[in-house]
């Protein structure tokens, strides 16, 4: 259950940490200097990290409500933890790998208020360099989305919205855009939808599982939908030592989902157009990439698919 609502906060702002101590400190301190419009709380949850993490935050950040879970809860597990210790009719999600830039938060919050009727709103994701990271927004997969996916042509027509529609390859991230999946990096609901739904499924340890709520979240009727205007620095993936344990966990993910949301043959082919995509990289990387760290990475990913085919 949520702690008691206090209404003179619009937003409970969620992160949860994992080993990413450097990241979250930094994630901190662009919050508290790019968020002066909104009134918000910030609950940390640390999946029980090794490089210091919570002491780091409870000394540099007191005003943190920051948690220790004790075990690594994966990314839903977290969430739930920390969103069932805040207080705000407002939830934010936010990676501690992410940097907010030009009142990121502020935008978002006062978007969500012009346009409540979408349920779920989130932002534009930056790289480094301050271009574009697409990585934020995905259309529903379908039959010609995996199976673009799985023959590399989504990657070499990235910019075409018939190879990359998962990506929304032909949007330019330069207008509002109602989409069918946000990321969690930057992911903002109302808790009585949250509630709702019952939160993100905990059984999807990392990966999908905001995919799932928002796909759940339209048969209620809501659509998710992303505003330009609030834009965020966003690294991704660096809670991870290597990318097979990333890419596993992925496809886990991407099979869970499926699992979840398609029935039949289609499951089934979905499932299928998963595995030709992982042989695929294997066969990619050894004939472009050969003795590369990266072409040992996807072999091993493959090794593992066992594992990553039964989803979660």
């Amino acid at each position: 259950m949520s702690a008691k609502q206090n209404t003179s906060l619009d937003l409970s702002i969620i992160l949860v940490s994992y080993n990413t101590r450097e990241y979250t400190l930094r994630a901190l301190k662009s919050l508290y200097e790019e968020t002066t419009k909104t009134s918000f709380e910030v609950i940390l949850v640390d999946n029980n990290s090794k490089d210091g993490s919570l002491e780091a935050v409870q000394e540099h950040y007191p005003q943190v409500q920051a948690y220790q879970s004790g075990e690594n809860l994966g990314f839903a597990g977290g969430v739930h933890y920390g969103v069932d210790r805040s207080k705000a009719p407002m939830l934010l999600l936010l990676n501690p790998d992410t940097v907010i830039t030009e009142g990121a938060v502020d935008k978002l919050y006062q978007f969500a208020q012009q346009n409540p009727k979408n349920g779920i709103w989130g932002g534009v994701t930056l790289n480094d360099d301050m271009t574009v990271n697409t990585q934020h927004a995905w259309a529903r997969h379908n039959l010609n989305s995996l199976l673009f996916s799985a023959f590399g042509l989504s990657k070499i027509f990235s910019k075409s919205c018939l190879f990359n529609k998962a990506n929304y390859g032909c949007w330019n991230r330069d207008s509002v855009k109602e989409v069918d999946i946000l990321s969690g990096c930057f992911f903002m609901t109302p808790r009585d939808i949250w509630d709702q739904l019952g939160g993100l499924d905990t059984s999807f340890f990392m990966y999908a599982e905001e995919a799932d709520y928002c796909l759940k979240a339209q048969k209620l009727g809501y659509q998710p939908i992303v505003t330009p205007e609030a834009r965020l620095i966003h690294h991704g993936g660096v809670s991870h030592a290597n990318l097979a344990a990333k890419e596993v966990k992925l496809l886990r993910g991407k099979v869970e989902l499926i699992k979840r949301h398609d029935h039949g043959l289609l499951k089934k082919m979905y499932i299928a157009l998963i595995w030709l995509y992982s042989f695929n990289k294997v066969v990619e990387s050894k004939l472009l990439k050969s003795g590369s760290v990266e072409a040992e990475e996807w072999k091993k990913v493959f090794e593992q698919r066992d594992v990553w085919i039964k989803g979660y």
